[in-house]
């Protein structure tokens, strides 16, 4: 695994990159595209896709494929081609920034890949599942899929150190759960990125400071799902970014239950945007909608970086987030659709 070198990184200013990012960026879907899906039924979906900036890697899909998997399919292959035109149009120092914020998408895969194991999912599923959009390629990701078992996988990667996954692997086979080991692979991407935001000049400390906030709802949202779901020491799986994170997300592990969390988070900055996620909750008992309105905050952050720094890393890192969101979107109002769920329901899950 590479060492990420301690002296600073030297960024220079990048206008033609930054412009072929602002481009791709005026591609992603706005507020009245998903208004008009919402209203389609499930091929007029797929017809608008296909219309779109998705069109090449339908049509090329489309031999093989159909229905809501063509389109799951053509949404993995259209972010991993995004992200890794993004470090081809870049010079070296800004392509390293890049992979090293993209490895997020290795994370989601290996959290895929060992879900699939350990659920025993079919191994052609668990392939149709991972984006292959960070720094791993898809046939690695597929040899890890052939691997026997979650210890096999989690041996043979090459993101996060083996010895640094003891205790979530101890939890596997003590608690069958998952929690700890995808909780430790979060953290070691977290800390890493911290750590090397550190590298950068005048640039790393608005990357840091997005860092932390999106580490921050993380965190809450991880403490959400574990206090609804009775898990206890919570403090331990908080995600620290060496230190810096809020001291009241660590008071917010302490509390005893969810109906206290929440009345904790209703004391902090958040008050306002989780609102309408609280009263959801209260009335119905699911998160989905206090889960999505921290993601939409998320989004309006990353939006302020991309027009307060056009000129900086921070274009390149907000629009990444923002194509995030996009195919997370998508992906809901797909299988919303197929489903044949309320209009109403699949908006107030959508982030725009």
């Amino acid at each position: 695994m590479l060492q990420l070198k301690s002296k600073e990184l030297k960024l220079g200013k990048y206008p033609y990159t930054y412009v072929r990012t602002n481009v791709m960026k005026s591609l992603l879907f706005k507020k009245h595209d998903y208004e008009k899906m919402l209203k389609m039924g499930f091929n007029e979906i797929a017809k608008f896709m296909q219309d779109s900036n998705y069109k090449k890697e339908i049509s090329e899909l489309a031999t093989q494929h159909s229905g809501a998997d063509l389109l799951e399919l053509a949404l993995n292959k259209n972010l991993a081609y995004t992200f890794k035109k993004l470090i081809k149009i870049s010079p070296k120092e800004l392509g390293l920034v890049i992979r090293e914020y993209a490895k997020r998408k290795d994370i989601e895969d290996l959290k895929t890949i060992i879900r699939g194991k350990f659920t025993n999912t079919d191994e052609k599923l668990i392939l149709n599942s991972i984006t292959a959009a960070g720094t791993l390629s898809l046939d690695y990701l597929n040899q890890l899929i052939g691997k026997e078992s979650v210890e096999e996988v989690l041996k043979n990667n090459k993101i996060v150190d083996f010895s640094l996954l003891g205790k979530g692997l101890q939890d596997l086979k003590e608690k069958n759960t998952l929690v700890s080991i995808e909780n430790a692979l979060d953290r070691c991407y977290y800390n890493k990125l911290v750590d090397f935001s550190k590298t950068l000049p005048k640039d790393g400390t608005l990357f840091r400071n997005f860092l932390i906030k999106e580490v921050e709802i993380l965190d809450i949202l991880t403490l959400l799902r574990l206090k609804k779901s009775k898990l206890e020491n919570a403090r331990s799986f908080i995600i620290t970014a060496r230190g810096l994170i809020n001291p009241k997300i660590k008071k917010m592990a302490e509390v005893d239950d969810l109906d206290t969390l929440i009345k904790v988070l209703e004391e902090t900055k958040y008050k306002n945007v989780i609102d309408k996620g609280i009263e959801d909750f209260e009335n119905t008992g699911s998160l989905i909608i206090l889960e999505t309105e921290l993601y939409r905050y998320l989004l309006r952050h990353s939006a302020l970086l991309l027009h307060q720094h056009p000129l900086s890393v921070d274009v390149i890192l907000g629009f990444m987030l923002a194509k995030d969101i996009e195919i997370r979107n998508l992906r809901i109002l797909i299988k919303g659709k197929q489903l044949g769920l309320e209009e109403d329901f699949i908006e107030r899950q959508l982030v725009y």
